[in-house]
């Protein structure tokens, strides 16, 4: 669906003479992109109203959204996959952060987080076959996610101390989730790299 509306604009922006035909994958990369982010972000924001916690999960998917820009993370092999496993992904995080709220269990959530910030550090960053990574662009995304995962990190623990609820849940989550989608990234590349070796 985001792929159409994608293909729909560029289109529109190529026959009205706005942009050239030679940069048409880049305008229909961009549009995905852009479209992507803002229906999870709607999505999240309804999410948020219906579990009561509007605030919590904004920061959860802004903090999300910046490590797994630099991190990586697993990728599925169909769109509609993809949208499917997001949507799944962002509903047990609200989830979890709701149910922060209600229980007391702080600090497991901060141990997982502790966790996950060690695996996001060691496996970051992530690249893909189609979007493969040079060794300059590596360095510079890995220098970055560590830069944002110290951030959110810190955040975490500052406010576990504080008692700030609004942004606890969240910055622990965000670590969470992106530290399972970054091994599952790691394991499908490497099964990628066997059976590509066995064939």
């Amino acid at each position: 669906m985001i792929t159409h509306l994608s293909e729909f604009f560029t289109e529109k922006l190529i026959s009205d003479g706005n942009i050239a035909k030679e940069d048409r994958e880049l305008y229909v990369y961009g549009f995905f992109m852009l479209l992507s982010q803002l229906m999870y972000l709607i999505i999240v924001c309804i999410l948020g109203l219906i579990f009561g916690c509007f605030f919590e999960s904004v920061i959860f998917y802004a903090a999300f959204l910046f490590i797994r820009r630099y991190a990586g993370g697993y990728h599925a092999s169909s769109e509609a996959r993809c949208e499917l496993m997001s949507i799944s992904s962002i509903v047990a995080s609200i989830a979890v952060i709701k149910l922060s709220g209600i229980y007391n269990f702080g600090i497991f959530l901060l141990i997982l987080a502790g966790i996950s910030a060690v695996c996001i550090f060691i496996l970051c960053p992530l690249d893909t076959p189609e979007k493969p990574l040079s060794d300059k662009e590596i360095v510079h995304f890995r220098k970055t996610a560590r830069i944002i995962l110290a951030i959110i990190a810190v955040a975490a623990v500052v406010s576990y101390g504080f008692r700030l609820k609004v942004l606890f849940a969240p910055a622990c989550v965000s670590l969470i989730l992106e530290s399972v989608l970054l091994a599952a990234g790691k394991i499908k590349e490497r099964r990628l790299r066997f059976v590509n070796r066995t064939e």
